[in-house]
């Protein structure tokens, strides 16, 4: 069985934006640059509405996509994503046009679907949620809650994590975590070097320690 992971984004309090068509343009740039590198069968492209789709061909990768647009996006913008692991099948549609279908995506609709409650349940930080179709475990022994809860656990962490950081601290974390040096992100952002040294050990450690293991585990190695 070849495994995809679907992800399924939408804009957080759309309706609420003074200016829609200015926020999808930034939003759509941002998950450009945000999708540099990594290993994705599909970049983030609209579909209807609100909604934007990706497809990536690990965990490593759609969690990298994920964090990435959450601290590049500028205050004000938000997404929420969902990730579905499963199966992708193409049928035909109209025209000759093929359309996507599977088991990742149904997973991909259930996990936004879940994130958006949590959100609703006052847990405003929650902005990705993985869930893993049953066709994906069956007949290995299951542990599909298991690794649910595992990997969604580190995503609460995660991005309440992101969720506190200031602008500042969010673009600095998105360039440490890009490849950019100490010294380019200072520059960047008018800053001592010291001063981006000084959150990367602390208040950004914990996130920079998580993306490593996730880039070995990707092949980037650290980097893009």
């Amino acid at each position: 069985m070849n495994v995809s992971y679907a992800l399924i984004a939408d804009i957080i309090r759309s309706r609420d934006l003074p200016d829609r068509r200015r926020a999808q343009h930034v939003i759509h740039e941002t998950l450009d640059r945000a999708a540099e590198g990594l290993a994705l069968t599909q970049r983030p492209y609209a579909t209807v509405g609100d909604e934007l789709q990706a497809v990536s061909t690990t965990l490593a990768d759609a969690l990298a996509l994920t964090l990435r647009t959450h601290l590049l996006l500028p205050e004000g913008l938000g997404l929420r994503f969902g990730i579905g692991v499963g199966t992708i099948s193409e049928v035909e549609g109209v025209a000759g046009r093929l359309i996507q279908d599977g088991s990742a995506w149904w997973a991909a609709r259930e996990a936004i679907e879940s994130a958006h409650r949590l959100q609703d349940e006052g847990r405003a930080f929650v902005r990705t949620w993985l869930r893993i179709h049953p066709d994906v475990v069956s007949g290995s022994g299951g542990g599909q809650s298991e690794r649910e809860g595992l990997v969604n656990s580190v995503l609460i962490l995660r991005d309440q994590a992101v969720f506190r950081f200031q602008p500042r601290q969010r673009r600095m974390m998105a360039g440490l975590l890009m490849g950019m040096t100490q010294v380019e992100v200072a520059r960047q952002e008018k800053v001592s070097q010291q001063a981006v040294s000084e959150f990367a050990r602390s208040a950004g450690s914990s996130l920079l320690e998580v993306q490593k293991l996730l880039d070995g585990l990707s092949g980037r190695g650290g980097g893009e």
